[in-house]
């Protein structure tokens, strides 16, 4: 086919995601090596943004590929109810890498189905069902992922579509204060005003967030932000899930973006990045005992 072909035949019969449809025209990608990807007309692109934020080890990573190939030869598929040794080697060494007390994981095959899958887990340990998102956030599209999204992207599905019991805390945006005009003399009102909310709300089972959020703005939180944040839900015995589909596996110099603030997460969700996005998989990585001791 011509690539006028090819983009004809995918904007007319397939969605762009978040974006308006009329008059899509997707680029005609043919080719991607390394840290490049190639359009039909023989262009060559430096992929920046590593496609969706995803593919961390590079296009066309020969022991990535041969792995997948070894692992398809031997056993293509097996049930969540099966043990397997890649499965238990995929475990072992989880554990060296998560932050500590991290041990018990729930495997699935997005970031968006690992969110969905914390935030059923902290409402079923917890008993509470009221779960704090933050503004300018995004957790994924399906029911409870953008039930927690705080952008724009929620407003098309309410009231249906969605989960109940997600409520809002103010971003943490130093450059932009929700709260105060500016930044000097701000004493992280944003995260003391999520005590607030605790306190008030009652039955709040978990908070969400972005360690450092990604698709809306890249912001990363003064040094004392996320240290008071664990404070406040210990006192109160509320859980932080720590949303690492974006920011986990190096992307912020680190393996995850908690540990630029030594804290650990009760919960902790990725994706993309696991797998440089070769194969889908979403981790939920919990607390032997839903503490982050």
């Amino acid at each position: 086919m011509t690539t006028e072909e090819v983009v004809e035949l995918t904007s007319k019969y397939t969605y762009g995601t978040w974006r308006f449809q009329k008059n899509w025209k997707p680029m005609h990608l043919v080719d991607a090596e390394g840290c490049h990807f190639t359009d039909a007309s023989g262009k060559k692109y430096l992929d920046l943004s590593s496609q969706l934020m995803c593919v961390s080890l590079g296009h066309k990573n020969k022991a990535v590929i041969e792995a997948i190939v070894e692992q398809a030869r031997s056993l293509p598929y097996a049930a969540p109810g099966f043990a397997t040794d890649v499965r238990a080697e995929l475990s072992k060494l989880l554990l060296e890498v998560l932050p500590k007390g991290l041990e018990k994981f729930y495997f699935s095959t997005s970031g968006t189905e690992a969110n969905e899958a914390a935030i059923k887990i902290a409402r079923m340990y917890t008993g509470k069902y009221k779960i704090i998102s933050r503004y300018n956030s995004y957790h994924g599209s399906t029911a409870a992922g953008i039930a927690a999204t705080g952008d724009p992207r929620r407003w098309a599905v309410e009231p249906a579509g969605k989960i109940d019991g997600v409520i809002f805390a103010p971003e943490c945006n130093c450059y932009r204060c929700p709260i105060k005009h500016s930044y000097p003399g701000c004493n992280i009102a944003c995260v003391e005003y999520i005590e607030h909310m605790i306190k008030n709300e009652s039955n709040v089972a978990a908070v969400i967030l972005e360690p450092v959020v990604g698709t809306n703005g890249i912001l990363i939180p003064p040094d004392e932000y996320l240290p008071r944040l664990r404070q406040i839900c210990d006192e109160n015995n509320v859980l932080i899930i720590a949303d690492e589909v974006m920011s986990g596996w190096g992307r912020t110099g680190k393996w995850f973006a908690v540990n630029h603030w030594n804290i650990s997460p009760d919960i902790l969700t990725t994706a993309k990045g696991i797998t440089t996005a070769y194969v889908p998989l979403g981790l939920t990585a919990t607390t032997m005992n839903s503490s982050h001791q």
